[in-house]
């Protein structure tokens, strides 16, 4: 079953059910009332009648009397003290209806021969009658007058009024059908525009977008929420296509010196052969280490892209970063780069140990590659109850302001003649940044340029 035919359904049944509510309580009130207008024409009539046989006691204005109401009204006159029959018609005397006491009403059955009712019928038929009783007053004695009257009429009106009823909940409930068959394809045609939209987008045209309206209705929001979801879905691709790119583009180069390497190997002839063939094996290896460094370093960020948890343990961070800072001392060394510490005691937090010395590694190595003859690093860190910074800095050509947000994409480098001389591959910052972001932390990148470059790294210390 469709939205539209759900929502048609819940709607016409809602409507339905209002207007049958509706229309009983109508039916109650209106039925009341022809009761109320009918027991009134009683009344009248009974005092009309007990009014002419009371004024006129002969037996001639008595048999005027029931001969000028030989009609549907079934009466009968007591007095009220010795409870004499005074009066009756010709239907009561045809027809035996209880007696009800003062101020009663009731509708009640009878078996009706039709004579009386129609002439040249005397079938015997079972009628239904209004029955009141009223006591009132003439010339000072008290009489009850007893008076009914068949509910032919008045239920074929009842029965006409029922039925017009029925007739108007069918009529409106398939008119609400329509209505609301129609509402709902009008509230539901902006799904249907985003489902064509989402059915024709592809990896061709990620681009599109869902078309938003002004207001702030839930299908507004929808819209934006599946444009957001396009926005992410469109950064991934892109991502992906120039993460092939950029990989294809690091890989060619070594693979092209690689082979015109093996090729002057194989071309060079004579006395220089053995010397050209270990200058070329040098310059091949070299080249065959740059691609190990980089695919090692692919499979490392692709590993952790998937990485679903990591392994927390309590991490000694300032026996971590020590340990680091000696092993690249051989590399300050060389370049008479100085190396200044700043790390107190007792820098626990959980963590994930392998994964932040790779990360921590990954920095320092930038720090001391991309630095000056002679320059300096600088190593610090503090700790706070929310969790542990450590700075690292270095004395280099610096990072233009403009740059900064692009220095932790892959296979970004400011420098490309100083990263094919280091081997660099441009996914050392990167995967630094996706280690600290599984361990809920925070990298940044400060500099002046010709002057200062520090990374911040800030590591919240887990749960104890």
């Amino acid at each position: 079953m469709t939205v539209k035919t759900r929502i048609t359904l819940l709607v016409a049944g809602a409507g339905f059910i209002a207007s049958l509510l509706f229309s009983v309580v109508v039916f109650f009130e209106l039925i009341e009332q022809p009761f109320e207008l009918l027991d009134a024409v009683l009344q009248e009539e009974a005092d009309r009648t007990t009014g002419m046989i009371v004024k006129n006691q002969g037996e001639a204005a008595v048999l005027d009397a029931a001969a000028d109401k030989m009609s549907p009204y079934w009466i009968r006159i007591y007095q009220k003290d010795s409870q004499l029959l005074i009066y009756q018609s010709d239907l009561a005397k045809a027809v035996q209806l209880s007696f009800l006491h003062v101020g009663a009403g009731a509708v009640v059955k009878a078996a009706v021969p039709m004579g009386p009712l129609a002439s040249g019928n005397d079938k015997i038929h079972e009628v239904r009658f209004r029955i009141k009783t009223f006591s009132m007053i003439v010339d000072g004695k008290t009489y009850i007058a007893q008076i009914a009257r068949p509910l032919g009429k008045l239920e074929e009106e009842i029965g006409d009024m029922v039925f017009g009823i029925i007739a108007g909940l069918i009529f409106s409930t398939l008119v609400l059908i329509a209505i609301s068959r129609f509402v709902a394809g009008r509230i539901l045609q902006p799904i249907g525009k985003m489902k064509n939209l989402v059915v024709n987008i592809s990896e061709k045209n990620l681009d599109q977008r869902i078309s938003t309206t002004s207001g702030h209705d839930e299908f507004s929001e929808l819209a934006a929420t599946i444009n957001t979801m396009l926005d992410r879905l469109q950064y991934s691709f892109v991502k992906q296509r120039e993460f092939l790119f950029d990989t294809a583009h690091e890989l060619k180069t070594p693979l092209a010196t690689m082979r015109l390497t093996v090729d002057e190997i194989f071309a060079v002839d004579g006395e220089k052969a053995r010397t050209s063939a270990e200058e070329n094996l040098l310059r091949l290896q070299n080249q065959v280490v740059r691609m190990e460094k980089l695919v090692k370093d692919l499979l490392n960020l692709s590993a952790l892209e998937i990485l679903a948890g990591l392994d927390f343990r309590p991490v000694d961070l300032t026996e971590l970063l020590s340990s680091l800072l000696a092993e690249y001392q051989f590399l300050a060394d060389a370049e008479n780069i100085k190396v200044d510490v700043r790390l107190p005691e007792g820098l626990v937090l959980r963590g994930d140990p392998e994964k932040l010395n790779r990360a921590f590694s990954n920095i320092i190595d930038n720090a001391l590659k991309y630095n000056l003859a002679g320059g300096r690093v600088e190593a610090s860190a503090d700790q706070s109850e929310a969790g542990l910074t450590v700075k690292i800095g270095n004395t280099g050509a610096g990072i233009a302001y403009a740059e900064i947000p692009r220095v932790f994409d892959q296979f970004y480098r400011l420098e490309k003649s100083r990263s094919s001389q280091f081997g660099g591959s441009g996914l050392g910052l990167t995967i630094a940044k996706r280690i600290v972001e599984l361990h809920r932390g925070q990298i940044k990148i400060e500099s002046r340029l010709e002057n200062w470059t520090q990374v911040t790294v800030f590591l919240p210390r887990g749960e104890e």
